[in-house]
C-alpha cells in the first residue's frame, strides 16, 4: 500500500491542478467564507464510519467546488486551509471505504494511471469508485498478454499440420450431409461433429447400417462400440487432443450464434484432421474460407442446389381447416406448440410434437410417430431447422414472430429460409410448400424467403481457459474478456449465463469447496443447465456445495406429491441430464443402470401426456374458460376482459 502522505500529496496535487484549469460558471454563495467553514466543520466532525458512500461522494464535490471558487477569487488563505486540513480528512474516509485488498493495491502505478486516464476524476469521486477502473485497467492488460492476438494461435499442433478442407455449401434439403457422411464412412478414423443430439444419434444409426462401428458422444450419453472407427459427437464434445483421418462438420453457420458458434469457430480452427468436410449454408461460405485462411489451411468447395422445388401459396392458411397430412406448423413457445397440438386432437387429427425442452428420446419417438403415419401432422417451433430429417410436405407459420430474449420481433430472412427450407423432402416429394396463417403473415414469409440472405460477417469466439491463472475472481476475468473487442470476424461469446451462475454460488461460497480454484468453478458454471427452471438452478447449487462429500453426487429425486403435471417430469429429465453432467465435470461415479431406468420411466410418462393429455393445454380463459383463439395474445377473453368486476 501507499503511504498516506504520499496519497495525500496526489489528492492536494489534483485539486490544485483542477482549480487552475477549470473555467466556466462559478457556484453561487451568500456568503462564501461562511460557506466554507462550515463545510470544513462538518469534514472534521464526520468520523469515516459514520459517513455514507453517497455523502461522502458529495463531501468531494463540495469541496472541489470552495477550492475552485476560493482560487479564482483569490482567496489563498480559504484554498491553503482546504488543501492541508480538509483533503486529508477526505483521504482517511475514502480508505476506510476500501476493503484491505484495494488498500494494498494502491500504488504508485494506480495514482499514475488515475493522473493520466482521468486527471481531476478524485475530486469529483471517491476513490472507492475510481480503485475498480484501475483494476479493470490492468486486467485488461494481462487479458491481452495472455490471449494470443491470433485465435488459431491457441492451436499450434493443429496449426504445423496440412488440413485439406472440403466446403459442402447449399441451402436445406441439397443433400450437402449426405456426401460428407459418404465420405464419413470409408474413414479409418473419423469424427461426425453436429448441433444436436438427435443429429449425432442419425449419424450413430446410419454409419451402423454401413458396417461401421461408431461411438456416440454428446452431453447427455455416451454409446460405445468396440473396435469404433467413427465417433458421432455434438460439437461441444469435440476432441482436440485426438487424431483423425477424417472429420465432418454440419451446421458450420452456426459458428455466428452467441451462445454457442464459439464451439464451431473452435472445431473449424483446432481439429486434428488430415480432411475436413464442412457443411453449411451459402451466407457462411466467405468467412470459412477466412478461417481456413488464417491456418494457411487449402480448400476446394462443391456447391450444392436444392433437390426440390419450393413454392410459397398463395392463400393463407386457416386453421384447422386447411391442415393436410405431411404438415409441418411452426410456432414459436412450448405453450403455443402444445395449445395447437390440442386443438388438432380435439378435431380428430393427431399430432407429434417438438420444442426445445423437450427430452431428446422423445422428440425422436414423436418423429417416428410422424415419419410412421401414426400421427398426420407436426407441431414444432424453430427446432425443427436445425437439421432434422422429417417428411415434411408443407411448412406452415402458425406465427411469424418469436421472442429472442430480448423481446417479440418478427423472425428475419436466415430464420425463414432455415425453417421453410425443411419443406419437401427428397425422396418423398417432388415439390415443398410454404404458407402462413394470415395475409400479412403470408405477405412477411414470402418476402422474406425470396429476400437476399446477408452473409455471415462475425463468427464467436469462446473464453479461452488460460485466463484462469489470473489472479483476480472468475467474475472479473470473464466481464473484462467480454468487453475487449476482438479483431474481425470475430465476436465474443455470451458468457451471461455463466455469470448468472457465478452471481449464485457466490452468496453461498463458504459452503463450497473449491470456489477459490478458478478451473473448478469455471467448470460448475459452464455447465449446460436450464437456468429458466429454478428447480434445476437449485439442483444444481446443491451439487456445488456437496459433490466433494462423496465419490457420487446425490440422485435427484420426483416429487410424488406435486401436481405439475407435464412441466414436473420434463424438470426431472432435467434434473437426470444436470446429474450424469456435473458428475462427469467434476469426476464423480454415475449409476449409469439407475439413469438408464429413470431416464425411459420419465420418457414413458411424459409420452403418455402428449399422446393422451394435450387438449388440456388448450389455452382458455380463466374466469369463463372459454376457448381462446389460436395466437391470441392475452390470458383473459375481451368479453371477460371488458367486465368492470374482473377489469
Amino acid at each position: 500500500m501507499i503511504q498516506k502522505k504520499r496519497l495525500v500529496q496526489f489528492y492536494v496535487s489534483e485539486y490544485e491542478t483542477l482549480a487552475k484549469k477549470k473555467k466556466g460558471k462559478l457556484p453561487q454563495y451568500s456568503d462564501f467564507e461562511k460557506n466554507a467553514n462550515r463545510l470544513f466543520k462538518a469534514v472534521k466532525r464526520t468520523r469515516p464510519s459514520q459517513i455514507s458512500q453517497s455523502g461522502l461522494e458529495d463531501y468531494h464535490r463540495q469541496v472541489k467546488n470552495i477550492i475552485c471558487y476560493a482560487f479564482r477569487k483569490n482567496r489563498r488563505d480559504i484554498m491553503e486551509q482546504a488543501l492541508t486540513e480538509i483533503v486529508p480528512q477526505l483521504v482517511q474516509m475514502d480508505l476506510h471505504f476500501l476493503l484491505r485488498e484495494q488498500r494494498d493495491g494502491l500504488n504508485g502505478e494506480c495514482l499514475a494511471f488515475l493522473k493520466r486516464t482521468m486527471p481531476g476524476e478524485i475530486c469529483n469521486r471517491p476513490m472507492f469508485e475510481l480503485y475498480p477502473l484501475y483494476r479493470r485497467h490492468k486486467l485488461q492488460n494481462k487479458i491481452t498478454d495472455l490471449v494470443p492476438t491470433r485465435p488459431e494461435m491457441e492451436f499450434p499442433e493443429t496449426l504445423r499440420m496440412k488440413r485439406h478442407f472440403i466446403l459442402h455449401i447449399g441451402p436445406t434439403n441439397s443433400g450437402k450431409t449426405f456426401h460428407s457422411l459418404e465420405r464419413l464412412k470409408e474413414a479409418a478414423c473419423g469424427v461426425y461433429l453436429g448441433p444436436l443430439r438427435l443429429l449425432a444419434l442419425e449419424v450413430y444409426e446410419r454409419m451402423r447400417e454401413y458396417g461401421v462401428p461408431c461411438t456416440m458422444m454428446t452431453g447427455q450419453e455416451c454409446i460405445e462400440e468396440e473396435n469404433s472407427r467413427v465417433t458421432a459427437a455434438t460439437v461441444e464434445m469435440a476432441d482436440y487432443d485426438a487424431l483423425y483421418d477424417v472429420a465432418v462438420i454440419d451446421e458450420a453457420q452456426m459458428m455466428c450464434d452467441a451462445d454457442r458458434g464459439h464451439a464451431w469457430t473452435r472445431a473449424i480452427l483446432g481439429i486434428k484432421a488430415k480432411e475436413i468436410h464442412i457443411c453449411a449454408s451459402p451466407t457462411a461460405e466467405e468467412v470459412l474460407k477466412h478461417l481456413i485462411g488464417l491456418c494457411h489451411d487449402d480448400w476446394e468447395i462443391c456447391h450444392y442446389e436444392r433437390k426440390t422445388a419450393l413454392v410459397c401459396e398463395d392463400t393463407p392458411f386457416q386453421f384447422p381447416e386447411h391442415v393436410r397430412d405431411g404438415d409441418a406448423l411452426i410456432v414459436f413457445s412450448k405453450k403455443a406448440v402444445l395449445d395447437a397440438a390440442g386443438r388438432l386432437e380435439s378435431n380428430g387429427i393427431r399430432a407429434s410434437v417438438i420444442y426445445g425442452s423437450l427430452p431428446p428420446e422423445i422428440r425422436r419417438r414423436q418423429m417416428r410417430l410422424f415419419t410412421s403415419g401414426k400421427t398426420r401432422v407436426v407441431v414444432a417451433t424453430d427446432a425443427i431447422g436445425m437439421g432434422l430429417n422429417l417428411p415434411v410436405r408443407r411448412i406452415v407459420f402458425l406465427q411469424t414472430e418469436k421472442y429472442d430474449g430480448v423481446s417479440r420481433r418478427k423472425l428475419n430472412v436466415s430464420e425463414v429460409k432455415q425453417i421453410a427450407g425443411r419443406a419437401g423432402r427428397f425422396g418423398m416429394y417432388d415439390t415443398g410448400y410454404i404458407s402462413a396463417m394470415g395475409e400479412e403473415e403470408l405477405d412477411h414469409i414470402r418476402a422474406h424467403y425470396q429476400a437476399y440472405e446477408e452473409p455471415v460477417s462475425q463468427v464467436s469466439l469462446g473464453f479461452p481457459q488460460i485466463l484462469l491463472d489470473i489472479d483476480e475472481p472468475l467474475d472479473a476475468i470473464l466481464k473484462v474478456w467480454s468487453s475487449v473487442a476482438p479483431s474481425a470476424p470475430f465476436e465474443k461469446e455470451n458468457v451471461e449465463e455463466a455469470l448468472f451462475l457465478y452471481e449464485r454460488a457466490k452468496k453461498v461460497k463458504n459452503k463450497i469447496e473449491d470456489f477459490d480454484n478458478k478451473y473448478m468453478l469455471y467448470r460448475m458454471i459452464t455447465c449446460p443447465i436450464d437456468i429458466k427452471d429454478k428447480r434445476v438452478v437449485t439442483l444444481w447449487l446443491d451439487y456445488c456445495k456437496t459433490y466433494g462429500a462423496d465419490v457420487a453426487l446425490s440422485k435427484p429425486k420426483l416429487d410424488e406429491k406435486d401436481r405439475g403435471g407435464l412441466m414436473k417430469y420434463e424438470t426431472y429429465y432435467k434434473q437426470l441430464d444436470l446429474y450424469y453432467q456435473f458428475s462427469h465435470r467434476m469426476g464423480k461415479i454415475v449409476d449409469e443402470d439407475w439413469l438408464k431406468d429413470q431416464r425411459e420411466e420419465t420418457e414413458t410418462v411424459i409420452m403418455r401426456y402428449l399422446s393422451k393429455k394435450k387438449q388440456d393445454y388448450i389455452s382458455r380463459c380463466p374466469y369463463c374458460g372459454r376457448q381462446l383463439p389460436l395466437g391470441y395474445p392475452y390470458r383473459v377473453c375481451e368479453r371477460c376482459h371488458s367486465r368492470s368486476d374482473i377489469a
